[in-house]
């Protein structure tokens, strides 16, 4: 390889080592989550993925002795410990889309690195994100994630459709009835969206068996209704909507009047940085960039509608 100015050499030795460190940890993720799973077929996929992420580093090791650069040592990042910890704590599954989505990344790094694509390591990791997801033990954390993604969208659109309200010169009582609307209403719809979702989705599939076997096998293959399977995720999404959807109402109904509206506005960007934590367990994002990105997110979209309810409030004179 070669360098045209120690600047060069310094940003090369700077990715070297940013990727060593990211292999190191991808390892002792995998060497974490071996020796908590119980299926020896499991274990050996992971103890397999550790000593590939191991010949990873070695790689970018060799860049960086090569190049006459010193190679530290190595302790797993706070990120790694943490997912090892949930994985003990809450299941292996709650991790496994969190490992997939760090696979992707990698992989995604590597296709604009001209050294990593010519030694395969970007294929190798799309080759690891495909045997997490053979191996069958995501869906535990798949619903976790419908279940933050879910508990958000209740907060958010309540949130901003009571800062609207705000916005507009309403009071404390008229605000606080239209959350409980937001709640109810967006819950509703969400769980009707979910019902029918699920309902066609079987509806179809029944239909195209109907077809190709006729319909008493196909019934006995897929089932005579999907109602039950339709109920069910139609009250989970009614669940997680409104338990989101009730975090900007609490303060309304706990604290002097006074105080509710900047109160509901502290409740609502302390869960949504919480949430945005938790989002970061799913898209290989730092949890602090995922927490911040989401507040800024909910709370520029929050100020845009207090915004329009103002100029609203003030056209209808219903303003301060």
């Amino acid at each position: 390889m070669h360098f045209t100015t120690p600047m060069s050499l310094a940003d090369e030795s700077a990715r070297w080592l940013r990727n060593w460190r990211d292999e190191l940890d991808s390892a002792a993720l995998y060497d974490g989550l071996a020796g908590i799973e119980r299926d020896a077929q499991q274990r050996a996929l992971y103890q397999e993925l550790a000593v590939a992420e191991r010949l990873h580093a070695a790689f970018w090791e060799q860049c960086l002795r090569t190049a006459g650069q010193r190679v530290p040592p190595f302790r797993a990042a706070r990120r790694t410990r943490i997912l090892v910890h949930l994985a003990r704590r809450l299941g292996i599954a709650f991790v496994v889309p969190s490992v997939i989505a760090r696979e992707m990344k990698d992989r995604d790094a590597y296709h604009h690195q001209d050294d990593a694509r010519v030694a395969g390591l970007a294929q190798d990791e799309q080759r690891h994100a495909a045997l997490l997801r053979r191996g069958g033990s995501g869906g535990v954390g798949n619903n976790l994630r419908a279940a933050v993604l879910g508990a958000n969208d209740g907060l958010s659109s309540n949130f901003c459709l009571m800062m609207g309200v705000a916005g507009g010169g309403a009071s404390t009582a008229v605000i606080l009835l239209t959350g409980v609307a937001g709640l109810v209403s967006g819950a509703c719809s969400m769980a009707l969206g979910e019902w029918l979702s699920v309902t066609n989705a079987r509806e179809l599939e029944l239909s195209q068996a109907d077809r190709a076997m006729g319909t008493a096998a196909a019934h006995l293959c897929l089932g005579e209704s999907p109602a039950a399977n339709a109920a069910t995720a139609a009250l989970f999404s009614f669940l997680l909507f409104a338990l989101g959807a009730l975090v900007p109402l609490l303060p309304f109904c706990a604290l002097p009047t006074a105080l509710s509206i900047p109160g509901s506005i502290v409740a609502s960007v302390t869960a949504l940085f919480v949430l945005g934590l938790a989002t970061s367990l799913f898209n290989a994002r730092s949890a602090m960039f995922s927490g911040v990105r989401q507040v800024i997110i909910a709370a520029a979209a929050a100020g845009i509608t207090y915004l329009v309810g103002l100029a609203f409030g003030a056209l209808a004179g219903t303003g301060k």
